[in-house]
């Protein structure tokens, strides 16, 4: 098995554990343990020799990182007040609402962009990768997404809270796709807060990965995974700690498996 195999053999794992431990709401048992036996057949599948290497390289990780964004949300039970007085605390010293207020429409515009846009940066960056990198390693290449993701959707059972704009009035600005954003996340979100932030660790990993790439593709890379973490902030949808906490992990994963 690759590395991100076993990785989420043992996410999978960890989560049907959890849900033994915390007593998640009873209706969401059934759907935790049908959740993670299908993120573990996946796995499964992915191991049978003699597929198309594209099933390894765009379809199965992928999935599995879906699947394990889904079952770890399950485990949410009730918000913890203390935990969202501590991520607040941050924001409310640096006025984040009131600079969100005074950004200019053009840069509101691409920072809603740029978070929307974060489901398709990995794939992007694997482009990058398989095209720039010496050695090209896909398998590498997903070992170290999945388990930055991983190490960002672990800790919802521990730190459990809204995101920012459940819990203030109105508005943080006008942007044309926000409506979209807050429908996609209406229907395909765990509609709670991840801390660390998936969407802050899964850019700037992307970023990280695509390294090897000419001098100015690094820059747009960096400079899309900075506009995703702006964004989530700057949009309400992150409290600035998930942000600097999810880099920090893709960070850490990043050296730690290079």
């Amino acid at each position: 098995m690759e590395l991100w195999q076993t990785a989420s053999v043992a996410f999978f794992g960890y989560v049907i554990l959890v849900a033994t431990l915390r007593s998640p709401r009873p209706k969401a048992v059934g759907r935790i343990l049908a959740a993670s036996v299908a993120g573990l057949v996946v796995v499964a599948g992915s191991s049978v020799g003699g597929q198309p290497a594209v099933l390894n390289e765009w379809i199965w990780p992928p999935l599995v990182l879906l699947i394990a964004y889904w079952s770890s949300g399950l485990l949410f039970v009730a918000p913890n007040a203390r935990h969202e007085a501590a991520l607040r605390w941050l924001d409310d010293r640096l006025a984040i609402r009131d600079v969100s207020r005074r950004t200019p429409r053009v840069l509101v515009e691409v920072l809603e962009s740029a978070y929307a846009g974060v489901y398709i940066l990995v794939p992007l960056a694997l482009l990058v990768h398989l095209e720039f990198s010496p050695s090209p390693d896909p398998a590498g290449f997903w070992s170290v997404v999945l388990i930055t993701d991983f190490a960002c959707f672990g800790v919802l059972p521990w730190v459990q809270t809204r995101p920012p704009r459940a819990l203030e009035s109105g508005e943080p600005w006008e942007s044309s796709i926000r409506g979209f954003n807050l429908r996609m996340l209406g229907a395909t979100s765990i509609q709670v807060n991840t801390f660390p932030s998936g969407h802050a660790a899964e850019a700037l990993v992307a970023a990280l990965l695509a390294l090897a790439a000419p001098a100015a593709v690094v820059f747009l890379m960096f400079f899309a995974a900075l506009a995703v973490a702006a964004g989530a902030v700057l949009g309400r949808y992150h409290f600035l700690a998930d942000a600097l906490a999810g880099w920090a992990v893709a960070v850490g994963v990043f050296l730690a498996l290079s």
